[in-house]
């Protein structure tokens, strides 16, 4: 029952006509003791009153659907301004003509001359054009804030679910894979299980647990994708060359989880899982200054190069697309395909002002 209340007073206030007759409310009543001659108002008082808004809410109507929309808005400057001229002229002479003929034929029981010159009805007209004007885009500018708010939130969420997205597609192949890996190596009772199963540990708790927010620690990210590494070199069994080396300072930056590994990823899928003695996978990353670059490239075996494309994939234009939501004019991103051989060359600057938080 209150809510209800609340959504009726709430569809009320929210109301247009509403707010157009609270607007000629206050204007009649101030009018009104403007003119009245006397402490107490009289009848010549309200009809005098009513008489002088003729012009003025000929002038405010002209001017909010009119002139605004169809000049202003549309950032016909020159027009608006030659047509609020014209109307502000024509608001004060209606003015005059209302109390010099219109009013013989409205009222004829009463005798009403001009109080006002022109000079003084301009400055009337100017009053309730300007605000009428101010009124109509402050609505504007709110009805834009809002707009700006809702877009925000939806950028959030697209976001958030192109995350999800993108750890949904990451979690069941490489997991099931490692751990058949894992088991083999349990069977061999290598000394090193324990090492990769702690790594892989880690990097689940990652994927799970630590990367739920918009932008993580930089640290925690890069080592995510070393423990990916060391375990996908583990699957490798060494036919194939993997090298990598990250330089910089890694405190206290942050970044959006997941830019970097879809790259990595692809590599291994369309590289470095082929197995072949002569597969490539060589990554850079540096940071500095609060810039990170990548430089990431692979190997492409010759006799499967015509039937894959690196360059596309669920993952990568995932990124793509977190990347301009994210980092608009943030970033650098260059994908480059030869006959034998693709690359990835990255950009982004940490020190962007995350716009989603």
């Amino acid at each position: 029952m209150i809510d209800r209340i609340k959504n009726s007073v709430l569809n009320i206030i929210q109301n247009r006509l509403v707010h157009h007759i609270l607007f000629w409310m206050l204007s009649f009543y101030t009018l009104v003791h403007f003119f009245a001659l006397q402490e107490e108002i009289s009848k010549i008082d309200v009809v005098y009153t009513a008489l002088f808004h003729i012009s003025l809410v000929f002038g405010v109507y002209a001017n909010v659907l009119l002139l605004i929309p169809y000049a202003l808005k549309k950032e016909k400057y020159v027009l608006h301004t030659i047509g609020f001229v014209g109307l502000w002229l024509a608001v004060a002479y209606l003015n005059k003509f209302t109390f010099e003929h219109l009013s013989d034929w409205l009222t004829p029981d009463y005798f009403f001359i001009s109080s006002y010159e022109i000079s003084e009805l301009l400055k009337f007209s100017i009053v309730y054009l300007g605000l009428s004007t101010l009124l109509k885009l402050s609505k504007s500018w709110f009805r834009v804030i809002e707009a700006e708010k809702k877009l925000v939130e939806l950028k959030q969420k697209q976001s958030e679910t192109e995350l999800l997205a993108l750890k949904s597609n990451i979690h069941p192949h490489f997991l099931f894979n490692n751990l058949n890996s894992l088991y083999a190596l349990a069977r061999k009772r290598s000394d090193e299980t324990p090492k990769y199963i702690l790594q892989l540990s880690d990097l689940m708790r990652y994927m799970i647990y630590e990367s739920n927010d918009q932008y993580v620690d930089l640290e925690k990210e890069i080592n995510y994708i070393t423990n990916y590494l060391e375990l996908q070199k583990l699957r490798c069994k060494n036919k194939t060359r993997i090298q990598y080396m990250i330089e910089g300072e890694l405190d206290s930056q942050k970044i959006a989880p997941f830019l970097m590994i879809p790259f990595i990823e692809n590599s291994f899928k369309h590289g470095g899982l082929n197995q072949l003695e002569r597969d490539v996978i060589d990554l850079k990353i540096r940071i500095e200054d609060e810039q990170l670059e990548m430089n990431l490239r692979n190997s492409i075996p010759k006799q499967s190069s015509k039937e894959i494309d690196p360059i596309g994939g669920f993952g990568i234009e995932n990124v793509k697309s977190r990347l301009d939501s994210l980092y608009p004019n943030k970033h650098e991103l260059n994908l480059s395909k030869q006959e034998d051989e693709f690359t990835v060359a990255l950009k982004i600057d940490l020190n962007h002002e995350p716009k989603h938080q």
